[in-house]
């Protein structure tokens, strides 16, 4: 568990409430951030890692050229270059980035700094057109609905800012940071906090709903499915809570639980842990294990992914992992050259004209910028790489 923590500690350098003499600092290490975003009616994948924000194409992971929008031509840079989609923080006083940007309109998006500040940027001509000043750092992908966006801050707290002024409308109190991506559950925000507990909030005012403390820090958004919370903790757990605030069932794991597990058409509950297991769990038994196996040779922070009647994981051994997902057997593994850790989130592209793929594609984003994204199609071969 001491060397759980001190790899904690070290890896996010965010806080002081885990190790005395862990002194929270700006991020040394973290790892990418990615997602789909829609640029001119196409969607492309959404990159933010340390001082870099790149929308790039699924096809081939290279990075949107940028387009006159009034006569179709190339953009070009002073030597004639064509311009690519990257917003890079050292063009805005050394700004990182660790969340995702969010579309705004058709020529708009806001991009959360760890600078403490939300860019509001030009989509067209990737120029940040405003800077609206933050009272904290942002680690974790704001959320918009409606015309609210809510931002989770590095070392507590949600602040709900109008999308028209950018003016605070409330602002909720976490005794630690929030982590995680606030999640809309009808007219509630679900917000999960390093201080132990997950909280429903009005949207609207962000009156506190309820509370639940769950036993230790919770770093991830639940999953909501068949009206209920999924979601694991620090203190070795996996719970079940209900819409109203509570615990229906839990189960116990090898490890501290990072990531957002996965469900299938069947309601088993897919989740990782930091001793390298992977766990089936039946939501529709009381969270029932149906199997748990130990897959890696190191963590899994990331949740796992369900395609077919695969399971897909990746570990900070350098290896991602294909299993069976009716017992959790190993049907195939490909190790990332010189075994990078892989600690961000994975993404799982279905074919699709918009996304200009003809086969699934499975993206896994590493800590090496050499190659930052690894795209496999499902079978596991290698598709394309993203260096930084």
């Amino acid at each position: 568990m001491r060397r759980s923590r001190i790899w904690f500690c070290l890896l996010l350098s965010l806080s002081v409430f885990l190790l005395s003499g862990c002194v929270g600092a700006r991020m040394g290490v973290s790892w990418p951030s990615i997602g789909l975003i829609s640029i001119n009616g196409e969607q492309n994948i959404a990159l933010a890692y340390n001082n870099t924000v790149a929308i790039l194409n699924p096809a081939n992971g290279a990075p949107l050229r940028l387009v006159n929008p009034l006569n179709g031509a190339a953009m070009l840079d002073s030597e004639n270059n064509p311009r690519s989609w990257i917003l890079r923080g050292s063009d805005f006083g050394g700004a990182q980035f660790y969340s995702l940007p969010i579309v705004v309109d058709a020529e708009t998006m806001l991009v959360a700094a760890n600078s403490g500040s939300l860019l509001r940027v030009d989509s067209v001509l990737v120029d940040v057109t405003r800077t609206i000043a933050l009272d904290d750092k942002v680690v974790a992908n704001v959320l918009v609905v409606d015309d609210i966006v809510y931002v989770p801050y590095q070392n507590g707290g949600l602040s709900a800012r109008s999308l028209v002024d950018y003016r605070e409308l409330w602002r909720f109190h976490t005794e630690q940071g929030i982590w995680a991506t606030p999640l809309q559950a009808a007219d509630m925000i679900i917000v999960a906090s390093i201080d132990h507990h997950v909280y429903a909030l009005d949207r609207s005012t962000g009156q506190e709903i309820w509370s639940v403390d769950l036993g230790g820090s919770v770093a991830s958004t639940p999953l909501l499915a068949n009206d209920r919370l999924y979601v694991g903790s620090f203190n070795k757990s996996f719970f079940e809570i209900s819409l109203d605030g509570a615990i229906l069932s839990s189960y116990e794991t090898e490890n501290w639980v990072w990531g957002t597990p996965a469900i299938d058409e069947y309601g088993i509950i897919y989740l990782a842990d930091l001793s390298g297991y992977v766990h089936a769990l039946d939501s529709g038994n009381h969270l029932q294990a149906l199997w748990s196996n130990s897959i890696a040779e190191r963590g899994i922070r990331s949740g796992p992914l369900v395609y077919g009647d695969r399971v897909i994981t990746a570990s900070r051994d350098g290896r991602v992992y294909w299993l069976d997902r009716r017992d959790g057997a190993l049907i195939n593994t490909r190790e990332i050259d010189n075994r990078p850790e892989l600690l961000g989130d994975m993404l799982l592209l279905a074919p699709s004209e918009s996304l200009n793929i003809d086969v699934p594609l499975l993206i896994v984003s590493s800590v090496d910028e050499g190659r930052l994204l690894i795209a496999f199609e499902v079978d596991g071969r290698q598709a394309w790489v993203y260096p930084r």
